[in-house]
């Protein structure tokens, strides 16, 4: 009798990408795709609120601060950290930097423009991030996430 091993492909990390602006969303999100990662978008935070309560799994929230109509990028976070403690998030926006508790424990905060090359490095650490935090919870070991960072990109000319 024969056994047949499947040896599975890993896993794609999910990203979901949380921008107003239409044409950020679409670059941002061929970025990622082109990096490897499965993209879900949103127009704003009410939609991403939607893909989460519906269980879908995700790993990243990529968002921009300023996404009207409702709560904005800061609040979302603040929200995916609690109701959903095992999803990385990244926070974005070339107006608003975070002022004191505006970001939850472990979050980034990316000043646009972040450089292609930047974004798809801090998605996927990210992304690892996220898997080691699965993994741990699944072996009963909690992670230390109570750091924030900031990181301002230099303007181009």
């Amino acid at each position: 009798m024969w056994s047949h091993c499947v040896m599975s492909q890993p896993q794609q990390s999910v990203v979901l990408v949380v921008e107003d602006e239409p044409l950020v969303r679409l670059l941002v999100s061929e970025v990622l795709t082109d990096a490897g990662f499965k993209v879900l978008e949103a127009a704003n935070a009410g939609e991403a609120l939607t893909i989460l309560q519906a269980g879908i799994e995700v790993h990243v929230l990529y968002a921009d601060v300023d996404m009207p109509p409702g709560i904005n990028g800061y609040e979302l976070a603040r929200q995916v950290h609690r109701d959903w403690p095992g999803i990385e998030i990244l926070i974005t926006s070339g107006r608003a930097w975070p002022g004191q508790g505006d970001l939850p424990a472990g979050a980034a905060f990316l000043a646009k423009p972040v450089p292609i090359e930047a974004m798809a490095s801090h998605v996927q650490a990210a992304a690892d991030r996220a898997r080691a935090t699965g993994a741990a919870h699944l072996a009963g070991v909690e992670g230390d996430t109570t750091n924030e960072t900031i990181v301002p990109f230099p303007k181009r000319a």
